[in-house]
Order: structure tokens, then sequence, then C-alpha cells
């Protein structure tokens, strides 16, 4: 599951609901829709399992293209500007105190500026104050650090006054509408200037983070495991843990999760539902499921670096053809959720505003004689074996995915043979989460690859879509446009986009942008992937589920949880 900045849904709960009935039995709901809950006892430790397990845990580098090191570190330990409520909502975090506006004079136009005011009880662990200092050395650590993942809406500042410690005034070089995404929102942080020598973190924060701004204190970190305890210190008294310590372990195995889960080894999981472990979860005694859907999607992505298959238009269009995405939506996505229908949109999900219109890839289905008209066009003929050949040499694909999830293995098990039918001769190359996304990805080491993106309620797509943001030597290799799409009409309008704060006509721009990706035929998108939460209740207490529809995930509020 990678992460990106980017697109909530008041359809989420419908869906939730329709999942819940369908798929598996739910926990008890209060009013709000999350678990009911009484304050809970302090003191104890629980260990929880992370599916996936980053390498390294710098939230600025490529160490955080996973979604998992957001999840596992920056949520807990890091401070950030603004923060996203259960319902997707940008807020005010407690490090601020308020969200600007130009109500309230925050935001002001001509130049664009807005204007933060840091909490005057905002303290790091060691007790010195958090100070504006901070946030301007974050923005050049997110500038100058070698491989970071994307300097989106960084590079948009011109610069940061800092004469009140207390104030952060961010005057950006031209209207910013991603604004709230920029030191905080789903994915920015604040660093302590203090721990650090220079700008460039590229090759700090490796395996430890030894300051804290956040609930908690990141103890120790391993290939093993993930220890996290209470920051006694924390201004915001509401969110000082009840919990003694948090020990996250790795548990990236479909089955080798489930039975931690159902054998007690760990108290909750945050799991991608499938055939594998929903009947499992469902059947276990002590076991809750809470279902919901957040801004997360499951695509397949092509590799448009020269040299690779992919990068003929005509070959992504034909393979698509030959892709029958209904056929894997019935066979691998409802069983696990019967309510699931094709994303037609390329990077955004369906109730999000109007960015995604849900309709631009509604006329790719599976029609094998497109596909050969396509083929052909590009010079491909059938070889005696049914293989798509051109000047004698067969075209052969290497498919990615991560090792370990059993739902995507399935598919490719189904899916390969099918396609091999078609003429597309498609091979496995799988590697583990962290490869496929600290290493792969950005080396642009593979032909297609099927992932999930966890994104921002914002509709921007700069930083994963723009041909600037494609990671290579003449950007210090930052960027997450790991496709290598470079269409410059598009990257236009991309930028335009960022610039509009127009609700209408931002939504029209988002919406060339799509249709700019369906046309080039960038990604097949899939289904909007739901979430689930499952839990032992016999070992923890708290409002688990509340944040089941954020992609920040469940464990966000950790500081809630506690002993049954």
């Amino acid at each position: 599951m990678r992460k990106r900045k980017s697109a909530f849904s008041f359809l989420a709960l419908a869906v939730a609901m329709a999942l819940a009935a369908s798929a598996c039995g739910s926990s008890k709901k209060g009013a709000s829709g999350s678990t009911t809950s009484v304050a809970g006892k302090a003191g104890g430790k629980l260990v929880l399992a992370a599916e996936q397990w980053p390498d390294c845990i710098n939230p600025i580098t490529q160490c955080a293209n996973s979604s998992w090191l957001q999840w596992l570190v920056p949520i807990h330990v890091l401070p950030r500007l603004a923060e996203l409520d259960e319902k997707n909502n940008f807020i005010a975090s407690p490090l601020v105190t308020e969200l600007p506006s130009l109500t309230n004079g925050g935001i002001k136009q001509n130049p664009f500026t807005v204007t933060w005011h840091l909490n005057p009880a905002a303290k790091w662990n060691d007790g010195t104050p958090i100070t504006s200092a901070d946030v301007d050395f974050t923005w050049q650590a997110y500038l100058k650090s070698k491989g970071s993942l994307s300097t989106t809406g960084y590079a948009d500042i011109a610069s940061i006054d800092t004469s009140d410690p207390k104030t952060v005034v961010l005057k950006f070089k031209h209207v910013y509408a991603d604004w709230a995404d920029v030191f905080g929102g789903f994915s920015g942080v604040v660093l302590e200037k203090a721990k650090f020598t220079a700008p460039d973190t590229g090759s700090t924060m490796q395996k430890s983070i030894d300051f804290s701004g956040g609930p908690w204190i990141l103890q120790s970190f391993s290939k093993n495991q993930l220890v996290l305890m209470p920051n006694k210190n924390y201004w915001d008294k509401s969110r000082v843990p009840l919990l003694d310590q948090v020990t996250f372990v790795p548990r990236t195995e479909t089955n080798t999760e489930v039975q931690s889960v159902k054998s007690g080894e760990v108290a909750a999981a945050y799991p991608q539902p499938q055939t594998a472990n929903v009947p499992q979860f469902r059947a276990a005694a002590n076991v809750k499921t809470t279902f919901g859907v957040t801004t997360q999607y499951e695509n397949l992505w092509f590799n448009q670096k020269a040299g690779h298959p992919f990068d003929d238009p005509n070959v992504r269009a034909a393979f698509m053809y030959s892709f029958d995405r209904t056929k894997f939506l019935n066979d691998i996505v409802k069983p696990f959720d019967p309510v699931v229908k094709p994303l037609n949109c390329a990077a955004w999900v369906p109730g999000v505003g109007n960015w995604c219109k849900d309709d631009q890839f509604a006329d790719i289905t599976y029609d094998p004689a497109k596909a050969a008209a396509a083929m052909q066009k590009s010079g491909y003929a059938k070889d005696s074996k049914g293989i798509w050949a051109k000047n004698g040499k067969e075209l052969s694909i290497k498919w990615t995915v991560t090792t370990g999830n059993q739902r995507r293995a399935d598919t490719q098990a189904e899916f390969i043979p099918l396609l091999k039918k078609e003429g597309f001769l498609v091979a496995p190359d799988n590697s583990d989460p962290d490869t496929v996304f600290q290493q792969r990805l950005p080396a642009g080491d593979y032909d297609m690859v099927m992932l999930i993106e966890a994104t921002s309620p914002d509709p921007s797509v700069t930083s994963y879509m723009a041909c600037d943001q494609i990671p290579g030597p003449s950007n210090n290799g930052q960027g997450q446009n790991e496709w290598w799409w470079c269409n410059q009409a598009a990257t236009k309008v991309i930028h335009q986009s960022d610039q509009e704060l127009d609700v209408a006509k931002r939504t029209d721009l988002i919406h060339q942008v799509g249709q700019y990706a369906r046309d080039d035929y960038v990604t097949y998108p899939l289904y909007v992937f739901p979430a689930m939460v499952v839990w032992r209740t016999d070992k923890v207490a708290g409002p688990i589920d509340q944040f089941v529809n954020s992609p920040e995930s469940v464990f966000w509020n950790l500081w809630d949880w506690s002993l049954k």
C-alpha cells in the first residue's frame, strides 16, 4: 500500500454498512458510528499487528513511500499543523490554535499567504518549545533531502517569516489550493531543528527518531518490532496515552496475520480485507470487525520508462482491453466486498466533492478485438504460440505485487493464464513491500504494478502525475511519478489545478487531468478499496474503529485505546 498526497466520501457510510451486513458482522455502534466506549483504564501494554513493514522510517524520503510507515511512526510521534478528523475534514492540530481561513485572517491573497499560530504550550519531549524555526528547517529538509518523497507544496513556498517564534507565515509564490497538506494534513510533518546538523536528512532517521512532538515517543525500531512509549510531557492532556506501551510486530503474510489475531498474540490488526481472511475473522471467538471506506483505491499502473513494454501507449491500451475487470471484481473482490463497483476515474474516489468523474474509464471493458487492433497498430502480430511478437521477439511483461498478500497472489494465479490466451506473456515479479515501495518503484524497476494508493482528501495529483515529479538525477531523486508518465499538456493543467481556489473551476481542471490519464492509458482503475479493523474484545477497549474511514488508519487515536 502506497502513500501519496491527493481524494472521502460520504458514500463511505453506505458502503461500510453494506459490507458489515453482507460480508461480516460488525461491532456495536454508538450514534457517531464508532465503537461505544467509556473512559479507559490507565496502564498496561498492547501488541498490534502491522501488515507491511518499512526498512527505514524517515518521513521525508522514499522511506515514506509506504502508507505503513505513516501509520507506524509519524502520526504518533511527529507534530503537524493541520490534521484530519474522523470524517476526513482538515482541522487544526494541537500544535496550532486554529485552522487558517479567510474569515480569521489566516489566509490572504495577493500574495497568497497562510499564517499559522503555534500553540504557546507546544513543546518537544525534551521540554524545548516548538517554534517557527522548526517549521522553516522542515521546509528546507523537504526541498534539500536526497531522495525526498515529494517537494510538491514545499517548492511552491517563496519564504517563511519566522520573526515570531510562535507564528509561521508561509508566503507562497502563487495560490496553492492544497496548503493544508503542507507540514500537515495526511502526510506532512514538522521536525525538531536542534536534532539535525543540516537540512539534508536523507541519511538520517533510518532506524530511530530521537525526538517527539506527538502523544508517543519512539523507543525502538527494528526488523522485528516497533515500540512506542507515552510522551508524558505532551501538552494536550486529552491525548496523553492511557497505555504504558504499544508494540507493533510485522505480520506480513495473510494467514500468519489471521492466526496472530485468532490466538490473541496480537490485540488488533488493520488488514486488507480479502477472501482469505474475512471468513476466518468472522468465525473467530472474541474477535470483532468493522468495515469502512477511506480514500484508498486499487489500480494497475504501467511503467512508461523507456525500454519497458508499456512505454508504448498502444500496448497499454491493448492490455487494458485484454484484462477482464468485471471477472476480476466478480471472482476476487465480491466474495469479501459484495457491493463493489468498478472505479472509472484515474486517481480519485467518488463522493469526494466532484473530483472523480466516474465514467472516464467506463468504455474500457474486456474487448479482444480492440486489443488486437491496438497491438497491430504498433506492428505486433501473434506468433505460432499465440503470443504477441514483433520482429521475431515475443513481448514479455513482468507483473509486480507485494509478497505475502494472498488476494494479489490469487489474482495473478487466475489472470496470468487468461492474459496468455489473449496473447500477453506475463510473469509474476514480486517483492516484499519495502523493496517495492522504497527501491523498485523509485528506480522504475518493474513493468506493471498492482497497488493501493492511500491519499489525502485534497484532489491534487501533482506529486505523482506531473512531469517534474519523475524521480531521477535532474531532481535529486525526488518525486512520486513512478509511472514515468510525462504529458506536458496534462502537467500544465495539473499545476493550474493546484493554483485554483474556486471549487467549480478546480473540479473542471481535475476532470481534464483525469481525461488526459484516460487518453494516455496511464493506469487501469479497479475499485475503491474497503478498510477493515479487527480486534480482540477480550484484550483491548476504546474507540477502536473511530478512524476506520480515515487515510490515517485506525491506529491514529491510539492514545484513547486501553486494556480491556
